[in-house]
């Protein structure tokens, strides 16, 4: 079962407004679902001013949602200015931080406003800075959700004390995503640093796993040296806290760091680089990822030891640990058999973990539809071409895609006038509905009636009835529609 994070928990009673960051009460209305905030400042003229958001009461308790708060504590912007603020230069790591805030906050793509930083002195020639900005500005509007209406202050700003002075042919910059809501971004930044300062220890370890794993996609390096055989990985910490935080988490890991003198926090030697690897910490930045698996490569007989490798050094990018494969098993076994719960809970997809029991014998497998049974549906369906798939199904007690494969193999294709006509008994049952309640749910009326959802669609449209229904009344009509309706 999927637990949640209370959003009331790391709400704070005060909020910072204003260059001087003057504490205000912070008030709040909420339910169940929905989490109400405002304060009041005073405006010109004695006058008062209200801010306000509302957000969604809780947050699933997923590995995403840790790797993603990993990931705000490595690469957000800290200071109290208003702003939620997010830098990465993999569109990847910008996708995913967009789709967790908009599935688990309802902030659409669309709110976020974005520049493009490069690491080059403004170029001086202007055909050369039209041919950079171009470039970095098709590469971050094709590869990520961002609204090309939403560039703040423009589109592309540049580094004015570096020596860069040309572009790298790989290089395009690194995006910044700004959502500028003063109370939004406190929120943010009060769960980022309570999790991060007050609760990581308290969690499970496959959160913390997902926790690390955000840190190291933003703070860390590999540190490659063939000469020495120096195999390392650095994480950044700008304060001794967090390097102590970091450590702790590893420890957890079961795997040894060093914490070294200033930013830095180091894990060194085979078997700590290995835990990495089986751990899967290293994989949500795929340019990091590739340069560990480059460095995974260089010490012998690791094909043997981890199975990552194959012996003429091909990379199995997408294998999945041992550790990951251990965990759906013994989850499965504990008595959880939903899909979409074991993957939330690993960090894999449905479909991966469908395979993962299938291959290792423990999952239920589809009973083959014996050839006989397929004939049997095949002559049903020649002998009575009114009935549609869905009854066919019913009666032979097989899902409608067995129906469908069963007819498809022996070339047998029903034809559109084979169709079950709706009996005007129906119809008239159906109009009636819509005469005594105009705005009736679509779904009340087919279970009320009887009839398919495709059906009761060519019906409305017959007999012109479109536009009535639940669906089309004022606040619930879809994007494009018509907010009225029509008599029957």
């Amino acid at each position: 079962m999927v637990r949640y994070i209370d959003l009331m928990d790391f709400i704070p009673n005060k909020v910072y407004c204003g260059k001087n960051c003057i504490p205000k009460k912070l008030n709040r209305n909420y339910d169940d679902e929905y989490i109400g905030l405002f304060y009041t400042t005073k405006g010109s003229n004695n006058s008062r001013k209200e801010y306000s958001v509302v957000i969604p009461r809780r947050i699933k308790e997923t590995i995403r949602t840790f790797e993603v708060l990993g990931l705000l504590q490595a690469e957000m912007g800290k200071t109290q200015n208003g702003t939620l603020s997010f830098a990465n230069n993999q569109p990847k790591i910008i996708n995913y931080i967009l789709n967790w805030f908009k599935k688990e906050l309802e902030l659409n793509e669309g709110t976020w406003r974005w520049s493009i930083k490069l690491n080059i002195n403004e170029p001086i020639n202007p055909h050369y800075r039209k041919e950079v900005e171009n470039k970095v500005i098709n590469h971050w509007i094709n590869k990520t959700k961002i609204s090309s209406l939403k560039a703040y202050p423009k589109k592309v700003t540049y580094i004015k004390n570096t020596n860069n002075k040309k572009l790298k042919f790989f290089d395009r910059g690194s995006l910044v995503l700004e959502y500028r809501n003063n109370l939004f971004s406190q929120i943010i930044k009060n769960l980022v640093k309570s999790v991060t300062y007050k609760e990581i220890s308290n969690y499970d370890r496959d959160l913390i796993r997902g926790y690390i794993r955000g840190i190291i996609a933003g703070e860390s390096t590999i540190d490659l040296w063939k000469p020495d055989k120096r195999y390392r990985v650095y994480i950044s910490a700008s304060k001794e806290e967090e390097k102590e935080i970091f450590y702790q988490c590893l420890k957890k890991l079961s795997i040894n760091s060093i914490k070294y003198k200033g930013d830095k926090l180091i894990i060194s030697k085979r078997e700590n680089n290995i835990k990495l690897l089986n751990q899967r910490l290293m994989t949500l930045n795929p340019k990091k990822y590739a340069k560990f698996l480059n460095m995974m490569n260089q010490y012998p007989n690791i094909e043997h030891e981890t199975g990552y490798f194959k012996p003429k050094g091909q990379n199995i990018w997408n294998k999945m640990s041992r550790e990951q494969i251990k965990d759906i098993i013994d989850i499965y076994k504990s008595g959880i058999k939903n899909r979409k719960i074991i993957a939330e809970k690993v960090g894999v997809s449905p479909i991966t973990v469908n395979r993962i029991l299938r291959k290792n014998n423990i999952s239920r497998k589809l009973s083959k539809t014996p050839e006989s049974k397929r004939r049997e549906i095949l002559e049903f369906a020649k002998d009575n071409p009114k009935f549609s798939q869905r009854e066919i199904a019913k009666k032979f007690k097989v899902h409608e895609s067995v129906v469908l494969r069963s007819l498809k193999k022996y070339g047998f294709k029903k034809s559109k006038k084979d169709r079950l006509k709706t009996s005007p008994e129906k119809i008239n049952q159906i109009l009636d509905q819509y005469k005594e309640n105009p705005t009736i749910k679509f779904k009340e009326v087919m279970e009320k009636v009887g009839i398919s959802s495709n059906a009761l669609v060519r019906i409305r449209r017959v007999y012109g009835i479109d536009r009535l229904g639940h669906y089309y009344t004022v606040g619930n009509n879809p994007k494009g529609r018509n907010q009225h309706s029509k008599d029957v």
